[in-house]
């Protein structure tokens, strides 16, 4: 530009015609103006920013680039010249302003050149400096250069903020060295020596404390610098601040360790663990622990093929796993017990129970944990320990039934032998007898058919049966075995109501509450029972662990000696007992409790000291379906 600018002043004098031919070999767009601001010569490369043909605009004033360019320049210029970017449309322009010596005439040269591609290649420099700026921002990533001959260290800004300092900071190797943790101090001397014998650093961690106290990871890599003659003098290298990855690296190990301790202990577990999934069109298990395998002779891989359907027998002891899957796409929770088939083909009864794993509140699961117990073995113990109660309650009930048929067969000795004396003189007495006779022998055989009925060893069906019914014929039973002293009020009033129960259960539950009631009184006084249909609202069901409302309520209420708090707290316990030692096995409440548990009913006892016991049964009713 300098080199132009220099032949245009020094041609100031030639001819108009050689004055215009100089303009037009210039590069540049060059307008010459008068002492009025008019425009005296331009170069056709000006034509473009004056918006006009160079003819038409000579005398006149400026307009279009120029006019900016003029105005600017008159702003800023100097008695010599004004140098100054601007930019035009799209365009930028590097504009010279300088006055030109013509004569008496005072002259004014302004010289516009296109500088727009160096412009655009100054602002993808600029840009990509700041997306390097902004990238290492993010990346907190930052560069330094180590000067071995005066160890100074410059820095540059993201590396200040790494380590909480302001800029400019004068930072030595000994002034660096006292933010180096203490634990690291060994390694950042051993990496500071390396610098020094001009070796390159490779992926070097540690901590450095921040005057803040904060406590940070960084990484250091760096290579060496070479002077022009190829000698090394410094250390150039980055440094990245790593506190957020090493803490995700110690969380992950955190997590890898919990995870391993959670499969060791799910391993470990005595419960059969499955975990199930419903993502595809038939449940899956994904993992089974330890126990599992043993009990179902299975592991993850052999049931990945049929899922549940591995698991289930065929037949009637297979309809019930329908409800295990129906329970899973509901995604609820549920308990089972079922027979499970083994991979030998053998089967065990097992205990099922089902739990969603939610990973959002409210919505359906599809993970599922599932425990397995084999129940074969409790379950022939808690029948044996059934038996073994309801013979203990019948052995306490055989005084009074031994009596009631004595009393009937009393009857029938004697009218016997009256009848034979009388057989030929009055037939139709002979005949009363006989219906007596009859009579008395069928009420005895209904005695002992209900005693065979309680006594009986079978595995109880759960139907729907009229409730009173059933609860009458347990009074009836129980009626002659009570203490004398005992009197029984029953109130049977829930009409013709349907419970789902099994009638021997109902009776075991009738004569063990009745039983202990009269107990607690000690053989004398009133004990009432109560059998009425109440409509439960969602305060009291949720207490019961029920659900809201038609429920039949069996109460049975004694004015006895009540029980404390602890004594409430264990009744349901399995031999505990406040009887004396060869009055009780301790086996009733648990079996009531167990028996009512198995209806899907509820068993609540209230009592107080001195004041009375009121045990409260809660039993399903049956529905129309």
């Amino acid at each position: 530009m300098n080199a132009p600018v220099t032949s245009l002043r020094s041609k100031a004098t030639l001819s108009a015609l050689d004055a215009q031919r100089l303009l037009d070999a210039f590069p540049s767009a060059v307008v010459v103006f008068g002492p009025e601001g008019e425009i005296v010569a331009a170069n056709r490369r000006a034509e473009h920013l004056l918006a006009a043909p160079v003819a038409t605009v000579i005398g006149q004033s400026p307009d279009g680039a120029f006019r900016l360019f003029r105005e600017r320049a008159e702003r800023i210029a100097t008695a010599e010249q004004a140098r100054f970017v601007q930019p035009f449309g799209s365009l930028w322009y590097l504009v010279e302003s300088f006055p030109l010596a013509a004569g008496a005439q005072s002259l004014r040269a302004i010289v516009a050149t296109d500088i727009t591609d160096m412009k655009s290649a100054e602002f993808e420099i600029r840009e990509s400096e700041a997306r390097l700026e902004e990238a290492t921002r993010i990346a907190q990533l930052g560069t330094y250069k180590f000067y071995w001959d005066t160890g100074k260290i410059h820095w540059s800004a993201q590396v200040y903020a790494i380590h909480g300092m302001l800029p400019g900071a004068v930072i030595t190797s000994e002034r660096y060295r006292d933010i180096v943790h203490p634990d690291d101090c060994e390694l950042f001397d051993r990496t500071h020596q390396d610098q020094l014998d001009g070796k390159p650093i490779r992926g070097v961690e540690y901590r450095i404390i921040r005057k803040d106290g904060a406590v940070r990871w960084l990484r250091k890599d760096a290579r060496v610098l070479f002077d022009a003659d190829g000698e090394p003098y410094a250390t150039f290298g980055t440094c990245q601040d790593i506190t957020e990855a090493k803490q995700h690296e110690q969380e992950l190990k955190s997590l890898l360790r919990r995870n391993t301790i959670l499969y060791e202990a799910l391993d470990a577990s005595p419960i059969g663990v499955g975990v199930v999934t419903t993502d595809s069109e038939s449940p899956e298990f994904f993992y089974v622990n330890a126990e599992f395998e043993r009990l179902t002779g299975h592991n993850t891989s052999s049931l990945s093929e049929h899922g549940i359907d591995t698991l289930t027998p065929g037949g009637e002891l297979g309809a019930g796993w329908a409800r295990v899957v129906q329970t899973l796409r509901a995604s609820v929770s549920g308990a089972f017990e079922l027979t499970c088939l083994r991979r030998d083909g053998g089967q065990f009864l097992a205990q099922i129970e089902i739990a969603p794993v939610r990973d959002h509140p409210g919505r359906d699961a599809t993970v599922f944990v599932l425990n397995l117990r084999d129940i074969t073995v409790d379950r022939q113990r808690a029948d044996s320990l059934l038996q073994s109660q309801k013979m203990e309650a019948l052995g306490q009930l055989s005084g009074g039934v031994a009596h009631e048929i004595n009393n009937l067969l009393q009857p029938m000795l004697a009218l016997s032998d009256l009848g034979q004396d009388i057989a030929d003189k009055d037939p139709a007495k002979v005949r009363k007898y006989f219906e007596v006779i009859a009579s008395s022998g069928r009420k005895a055989r209904d005695v002992v058919r209900q005693v065979l009925t309680f006594a009986r060893r079978d595995a109880p069906q759960l139907a729907p049966y009229p409730i009173a019914d059933l609860v009458g014929d347990a009074l009836h039973l129980l009626h002659s075995g009570l203490p004398p002293g005992i009197h029984l009020t029953p109130t049977l009033a829930c009409g013709d109501a349907h419970a789902v129960v099994n009638p021997t259960q109902v009776s075991q539950v009738v004569l063990n509450l009745v039983t202990n009631a009269a107990d607690a009184m000690d053989g004398e006084g009133e004990v009432a029972l109560a059998l009425t249909e109440v409509d439960l609202d969602q305060v009291t069901a949720a207490q019961l662990t029920l659900a809201p409302g038609r429920w039949i309520r069996l109460s049975v209420t004694d004015k006895g000696c009540g029980m404390d708090a602890y004594t409430l707290s264990r009744i349901f316990e399995p031999f505990f007992t406040t009887k004396l030692a060869g009055r009780g096995t301790g086996l009733g409440l648990s079996v009531v409790y167990s028996i009512v548990a198995g209806w899907g009913g509820a068993l609540k006892v209230d009592s107080e000291v001195d004041k009375g016991t009121n045990a409260m049964v809660y039993i399903p009713l049956a529905t129309d379906g």
